[in-house]
């Protein structure tokens, strides 16, 4: 069917002028982000906090968002570019459908929670430490207290924001309610272009699918932890574990692949391996931040401030797995970014979706474990190769089962947090880490807001899904490549520019010109479901 010349015509220049006035505050809010979250300085985030306000403000024009609804149910609008162009406005604009009073007080308790969580530093014998002195010490120790006063310390910052949280939950909800939304919780799911009921049934198909394997694997796991420990299976508790969250497989299989990344340059190996299968980075390095410093954000991240190549990414790095991985990853989400058509429209030059920029990252993460991947990447001996072989598929299998079910544990959460706030959160929390993690809760933890110690639920609300998403569509972009391609199922990933190609063409080129669903089928065949994980990682083992 052919439009309207006339309404497309006019549509486009609504659309047009409201780019036009969204983009510099949209690089804005990038460029003040980055500040805030490499300085930590109070001034900083005193100007993040102004530039979402003027963000936000821009957004909450009443009478755009009538005349794009207008305009977009006007049958005379047939391209597809302006009507995708149209509907993301839309849906970005939707939640900003309220009095300047109720967004500016939005804003800032945000904000200030965003503070709060950079700054944020546990202490362990008397001395503030970062993440990574956490993290060693649960993965490295062998001392029971020292693991517990370090895992203990993590925790400490749910206590002092958790009643903050719990506020702007409410708060949210209200204003949610006041757009015509259930609660803040599905408003976002909606306004990310998922359904409630067929993403959660999804999730129940994928919980009864990898429960046997994952009870199998938990029962090995612990009988290795408790060798380690010199302790019984039911006296295990989260502090025996790797990480704060246990959203990791601890290092009991033998399989050590830390020292393979000591003493290498990640940004160098990075920057090689990228440019080797046809996405170079090196025209963003120079504008990261890599290293722990006083006042950065302890956690990682990418960004893209302008939608016009100007992506930066946040490590804090270390030469070990850990950072091995996290640094594929951010740089996965940013080869997505700079890949992206430049010719679109500023809206739609940004990823599809959240869960495809995620999957995407989740594919090259995943190599830092790959054993294929690290000899060809590394040139590994003999020796090294033998060393590895027999435990590091089980430790992935294991890592993947981990990561997933911890997944389940944060959006069950968040999804009765906004439910109803009222519940005993910390009560749910545990109960839901022991469903689906299958670890007891430590004693005399009740008022300890163990919930609101997790970054996301304060900083990135109603995001955790995506990972999932994200991890099902990673296994299926490497199903269709080793299809598309002519791979070898235990192809190494190094060295191959079709593999970039393949990423370009099929995912980043097109922005969020289609739908989530719509560019997945199109790139594998399929829309988003478990079925390929499982195969990878829980079937048959």
């Amino acid at each position: 069917m052919t439009g309207n010349t006339e309404t497309e015509n006019a549509l486009r220049s609504t659309l047009e002028a409201t780019d036009k006035l969204l983009e510099p505050l949209r690089t804005k809010q990038g460029e003040t982000t980055w500040k805030a979250s490499t300085t930590g300085s109070e001034e900083s985030f005193k100007e993040a906090e102004q530039a979402e306000m003027d963000y936000r403000l821009a957004l909450a024009n009443r009478e755009v968002f009538d005349e794009l609804k207008v305009k977009l149910a006007d049958s005379g609008v047939q391209d597809h570019q302006l009507r995708r162009w149209a509907q993301l406005l839309l849906l970005e604009m939707a939640p900003h459908m309220l009095p300047e009073e109720v967004l500016s007080e939005l804003v800032t308790r945000e904000k200030r929670l965003e503070a709060k969580v950079t700054s944020f530093r546990p202490e362990i014998g008397g001395e503030k430490v970062t993440s990574n002195v956490v993290n060693d010490i649960l993965r490295n120790s062998t001392d029971i207290e020292q693991r517990k006063e370090a895992w203990e310390a993590s925790k400490m910052i749910g206590p002092e924001i958790g009643q903050e949280i719990y506020e702007l939950v409410k708060m949210r909800n209200v204003a949610a309610r006041s757009i015509g939304f259930p609660d803040y919780y599905r408003m976002n799911l909606e306004l990310q272009e998922i359904d409630e009921a067929r993403l959660f049934s999804a999730l129940g198909n994928f919980t009864t699918m990898s429960e046997e394997a994952y009870r199998r694997m938990k029962a090995r796991l612990d009988f290795l932890m408790s060798a380690k420990f010199d302790t019984e299976s039911i006296d295990l508790a989260p502090w025996h574990y790797s990480d704060p969250f246990f959203q990791e497989v601890p290092p009991v299989f033998g399989a050590e692949t830390d020292p393979i990344y000591q003493g290498r340059e990640t940004l160098e190996w990075n920057k090689e391996y990228f440019k080797g299968i046809g996405l170079p980075i090196d025209s963003i390095l120079d504008k990261g931040d890599y290293y722990e410093h006083e006042g950065k954000d302890p956690h990682a991240f990418c960004l893209d401030v302008d939608r016009k190549g100007d992506v930066r990414t946040l490590l804090n790095l270390k030469d070990n797995t850990y950072w091995a991985g996290t640094a594929l990853h951010e740089f996965g989400h940013a080869v997505y970014d700079l890949n992206i058509d430049s010719g679109l429209p500023h809206t739609l030059r940004r990823a599809a979706h959240i869960s495809t920029t995620e999957g995407v990252a989740m594919f090259f993460g995943r190599l830092a474990r790959d054993l294929e991947w690290m000899v060809e990447m590394f040139g590994l001996t003999g020796s090294q190769i033998r060393g590895l072989a027999s435990s590091l598929l089980e430790e992935q299998r294991m890592n993947m089962a981990v990561t997933t079910r911890w997944i389940m544990v944060m959006i069950h959460f968040e999804r009765g947090l906004y439910r109803d706030p009222d519940q005993d959160q910390q009560n749910r929390w545990w109960d839901l880490i022991e469903r689906f993690q299958l670890v007891r809760r430590p004693k005399n933890r009740t008022d300890m807001a163990d919930w609101a110690s997790k970054t996301h639920i304060s900083m990135a609300p109603v995001y955790y899904h995506n990972y999932l998403l994200g991890e099902w569509q990673a296994s299926m972009f490497q199903e269709k490549m080793v299809e598309d391609l002519g791979l070898d199922e235990h192809a190494s990933w190094v060295g191959d520019k079709r593999i970039g190609k393949w990423f370009q063409e099929n995912i980043f080129k097109h922005g969020s010109l289609w739908q989530m669903d719509e560019l997945v089928r199109n790139a594998t065949g399929k829309t988003p479901r478990p079925d390929a994980f499982v195969r990878q990682y829980l079937q048959g083992k």
